[in-house]
């Protein structure tokens, strides 16, 4: 999984507690803003992104949009 949020302490804060409901959850990628967000998930390729709504560069919606666009893996 990525980890998408401007805040630190949120990303943190998520990871902590998937960590505690969700053990075997493995996250790849951490990114502070949208633009970086997408680039992430176009080279990691994970199951799973979890989005911050308001970001800086993209929003969370305009990186889901972008994300579900990018062509599958190979």
């Amino acid at each position: 999984a990525v980890i998408a949020d401007d805040e630190r302490l949120m990303r943190e804060q998520l990871r902590a507690r998937l960590a505690e409901v969700w053990p075997e959850l493995q996250i790849v990628g951490e990114a502070k803003n949208g633009l970086e967000a997408v680039e992430l998930v176009q080279q990691l390729r994970p199951d799973i992104v979890f989005l911050d709504i308001r970001m800086p560069g993209l929003t969370g919606v305009a990186d889901a949009r972008q994300i579900a666009q990018l062509p599958p893996p190979e």
